[in-house]
C-alpha cells in the first residue's frame, strides 16, 4: 500500500512537471508572439507617419505598446508620433495628447534607465511645454543631466537647448561647441549652435 502511494505521488509530480513545461513554452511562444504583432504594429506606424496621418500612427503605436508594453523603444515611439499628433488637434485635446507623451517618455526610462531617447524626450518635454502644462527649464536640466551622466555630447546638447530656454545664449553656444568637439560630425548640434550664433550676432 505504502509503495502504490508512493507511485501515485511520483506520478503526480512527474505530470506537474509536464504542466509546468508546457505552461513555460505557452508563454513563451505568446510572449514571442506579442513581440512580433508589436513590431509588426509600429512599422506600420512608422508608414502611416511617413505618409502623415500622425492619427493613424499613434493608434497603431497604442496597440503596439499593448502588445509589448515592457520595450522601452516602443513608448518612446509613440511619444514622439504623439508630438506630430498634438500639432494637429484643438487646445482642449492637446493636453490629453502632452499626458500621455509625458507618461511614455517616463515609462520608457522606466523600463531601461539607460535608454536615452527617452531622457531626452522628457527634457525636451519640459523645454517645449508651456508652464501650464509643467513646462520647466528647471525640470529639464535634470533630464538633461541623466542624458550628460550616459552620453555627455548629447548632454551638451541639451544643456544647451536648456541655456537657450532660460535667454542664456553664451552658455548655450559654449555647451554646443562641446558636443561638437566630443563629436564633429552631429548636424543638431552644429545647426543649434549656428542658430545661438546669429541670435548673438543680432543682439
Amino acid at each position: 500500500m505504502v509503495t502504490n502511494h508512493a507511485n501515485s505521488l511520483n506520478n503526480n509530480m512527474k505530470n506537474i512537471k509536464k504542466i509546468l513545461t508546457t505552461a513555460v513554452v505557452l508563454i513563451g511562444f505568446n510572449l514571442t508572439c506579442f513581440a512580433e504583432n508589436a513590431g509588426t504594429l509600429a512599422a506600420e506606424a512608422a508608414e502611416k507617419l511617413k505618409t502623415g496621418d500622425a492619427k493613424a500612427a499613434v493608434s497603431l503605436y497604442e496597440d503596439a505598446v499593448k502588445a509589448d508594453p515592457e520595450n522601452a523603444t516602443l513608448q518612446t515611439d509613440y511619444a514622439q508620433a504623439l508630438t506630430v499628433r498634438i500639432n494637429e488637434v484643438n487646445f482642449m485635446a492637446q493636453g490629453m495628447i502632452a499626458s500621455k507623451m509625458l507618461k511614455a517618455y517616463r515609462r520608457s526610462v522606466e523600463i531601461d534607465p539607460d535608454h536615452i531617447a527617452g531622457w531626452i524626450g522628457l527634457c525636451r518635454y519640459y523645454i517645449n511645454a508651456p508652464a501650464i502644462a509643467g513646462g520647466s527649464a528647471d525640470k529639464a536640466e535634470k533630464y538633461a543631466q541623466e542624458v550628460m551622466n550616459r552620453m555627455p555630447f548629447l548632454g551638451h546638447v541639451e544643456m544647451g537647448l536648456v541655456a537657450q530656454k532660460r535667454g542664456e545664449t553664451n552658455v548655450s553656444i559654449e555647451h554646443f561647441k562641446k558636443a561638437l568637439e566630443l563629436n564633429p560630425n552631429h548636424g543638431e548640434a552644429r545647426y543649434h549652435l549656428d542658430r545661438a550664433m546669429a541670435q548673438k550676432a543680432e543682439s
